[in-house]
């Protein structure tokens, strides 16, 4: 029988799941923080042209404020939906320790306390992201699954076999 050439048990807490919403909003898409600094930009032309003066003090300030504004409502967003996420699990995602198993091939993910197995090849993987204190399995753009640095026994070998078995959907955050 093929002996795995990784083995990890990892769980995954409410704080890392807060942790893996910001850096999938701010790291992951890098067009957030410019947006939000253009959308700023554009309300604080109308509201500086809308008294008919322009005034450069009004516009720097409107700018700030605006900007201010939407870091906040992207921040309560981020936060309303890790309370909903942890308020609707019903499959203990949080704290359950799952197991993965690297294999030349595949990965076989295990999940006793949830009686579940799963398998999946590294070409059925949309990308994989490596964060300061995780590694993220994109299965799709929209959805992933965490390996906490913490819990990789040696971290050098781990990295070197996800570059080589992902290579170009490997992308450092």
């Amino acid at each position: 029988m093929e002996q795995p050439k990784i083995i990890i048990n990892t769980s995954m807490s409410e704080e890392d799941y807060r942790r893996f919403l910001y850096i999938s909003v701010f790291k992951k898409n890098k067009f957030t923080l410019p947006f939000l600094v253009l959308i700023s930009l554009i309300g604080s032309v109308l509201i500086t042209l809308s008294d008919g003066i322009i005034s450069m003090m009004r516009f720097i300030i409107g700018w700030i404020l605006l900007f201010v504004i939407a870091i906040i409502v992207t921040v309560f967003k981020i936060e309303r939906k890790k309370a909903q996420r942890i308020k609707t699990d019903k499959t203990g995602t949080f704290h359950g320790i799952n197991t993965l198993k690297f294999y030349d091939d595949r990965i076989v993910m295990e999940n006793k306390s949830l009686k579940s197995t799963g398998e999946l090849r590294y070409d059925q993987f949309f990308t994989v992201a490596e964060s300061k204190d995780y590694f993220i399995f994109y299965l799709t753009a929209h959805q992933a699954s965490l390996i906490r640095k913490k819990d990789v026994g040696n971290l050098k070998e781990f990295k070197e076999f996800i570059v080589k078995k992902f290579g170009g959907r490997y992308k450092r955050l």
